[in-house]
């Protein structure tokens, strides 16, 4: 049986079980690949073939001591490689759908490339073999690169999917199910499912996490769940509202209510900025909508008569400066 051969070289028999940092899925090697991998000297096919099943985020995997295609960086004992040794190539795997779903497990970013080759595939079996690798493994990092090529690539197709995950919720698998929500069901059931969700999140955490599950919806509905939940200030306010279409009597509603959502309107202008926001926002490239041009320098200098903090100062100086590329 295929089981009983080494995770590693698929060729000899296991004689190690060696604990990972996931306690539920340790790593099954024969003696030879079991000294590599402490000595991160593994060959690129035996790595690749231990990240499809682990993932490459896990411990004696990780980036930090392989390149993407299993070339070993720190290695402590030399690495022979011949052309059997070799890791697969997208060029490789893209026309075999198992194959390539391994290959985008091995990926640290679910990138466009992959993206691409798996959207050229029938996408109902691309659906079945998704589900299918999601319910077969514990390991958290490959069930979720499982959700976001539901999110990326299958979209409105399993709907019905992801209507199952969210009555059978796993909180651990929050974000992801939450991007693969906003590609597949319509916009208002979707964000219900997260707002309800984001109720069991701390005060303290729930800024990040808004950010993360809500930020490929791109609703207003979403600055209305800011207005009335938002009790304290974080940048990350800003980044979401940024890419939820903002437009400028809304900024100006928020200036007139002071903090917390005075400093989130300064920052959602700001994050307009290219080169001051972060690539999930500078993706989208936000806009506040609807300006008033002729209002802004007027409304901007009367909120710093009344909060002149030094960081207000630089936000209002920036917008500023930019107010050609913020304001439509």
């Amino acid at each position: 049986m295929i089981n009983d051969l080494c995770e590693a070289c698929k060729r000899n028999e296991i004689n190690v079980v060696e604990k990972s940092d996931d306690p539920n899925q340790p790593y099954k090697l024969c003696n030879q690949c079991h000294e590599r991998l402490l000595k991160y000297s593994l060959r690129p096919i035996e790595w690749y073939n231990l990240a499809v099943l682990h993932s490459p985020k896990k411990f004696l995997l990780h980036d930090d001591l392989y390149e993407e295609d299993g070339e070993a960086c720190q290695p402590e004992e030399d690495v022979f490689v011949t052309k059997k040794d070799k890791a697969p190539t997208l060029r490789a795997v893209r026309n075999d759908l198992e194959s390539l779903l391994d290959f985008s497990i091995t990926r640290w970013f679910l990138e466009d490339d992959v993206i691409n080759a798996l959207k050229k595939h029938d996408t109902q079996k691309t659906l079945s073999s998704v589900k299918s690798r999601f319910y077969e493994t514990e390991n958290y990092e490959v069930k979720s690169r499982m959700l976001e090529i539901v999110a990326d690539v299958l979209g409105t197709s399993a709907s019905g999917w992801v209507r199952e995950l969210w009555e059978n919720y796993d909180a651990e698998f929050l974000y992801p199910i939450s991007w693969a929500t906003a590609s597949s069901l319509p916009a208002e059931e979707g964000l219900n499912n997260i707002f309800e969700k984001l109720k069991l999140v701390s005060e303290k955490e729930l800024p990040i996490a808004a950010f993360t599950c809500l930020y490929r919806f791109r609703s207003s509905n979403i600055l209305d769940w800011i207005e009335s939940t938002c009790t304290i200030f974080n940048d990350n306010w800003g980044r979401l509202a940024s890419v939820c279409f903002p437009t400028w009597e809304r900024m100006k509603s928020w200036l007139n209510k002071g903090r917390p959502l005075s400093l989130i309107a300064l920052d959602t202008m700001t994050d307009c900025v290219k080169g001051y926001g972060d690539i999930y926002v500078e993706q989208f490239s936000p806009k506040i909508l609807g300006t008033e041009i002729s209002e802004v320098d007027q409304v901007l200098n009367e909120y710093f008569q009344i909060d002149g903090v030094p960081r207000v100062k630089m936000k209002l100086s920036r917008i500023m400066e930019n107010e050609k590329e913020i304001f439509e």
